[in-house]
């Protein structure tokens, strides 16, 4: 009996050993014991839509805490604060500046070709 036992064992250390299913995790580069696990989008309307979801089932469970706050499933303060953290470091705040630069030059485009001096060439 415990030779069965015995051969699991050996038997699952080799299935870890030579597992090639453990893709999620990343280590990462610089910090030892730290792992990242990539996340992909088709695009930024993509990324923003699921940060815009991510926002919209928080806001969902803190309004059901409430009424859920005996359940063992009901999420916490703090399972909500870390989501909502993760959808913060999702947010493309460098491209939002871009966007803004592209809206700045579309109004001036647009009253470029609105003003007197368009119309006349």
């Amino acid at each position: 009996m415990e030779s069965d036992k015995f051969k699991e064992l050996t038997d699952f250390i080799k299935k870890i050993e030579t597992a090639g299913g453990f893709n999620s995790l990343k280590p990462h580069q610089n910090i030892s014991d730290l792992h990242k696990a990539e996340l992909y989008f088709s695009g930024y309307n993509d990324l923003i839509l699921t940060i815009i979801d991510i926002i919209k089932v928080c806001s969902s469970a803190l309004h059901a805490m409430d009424d859920l706050e005996s359940s063992p499933t009901a999420a916490s303060v703090f399972n909500i604060s870390e989501v909502l953290g993760i959808a913060i470091k999702l947010m493309p705040i460098e491209e939002t500046k871009i966007i803004d630069d592209c809206y700045k030059l579309h109004i001036r485009l647009k009253e470029s070709l609105e003003s007197p001096e368009a119309t006349e060439c």
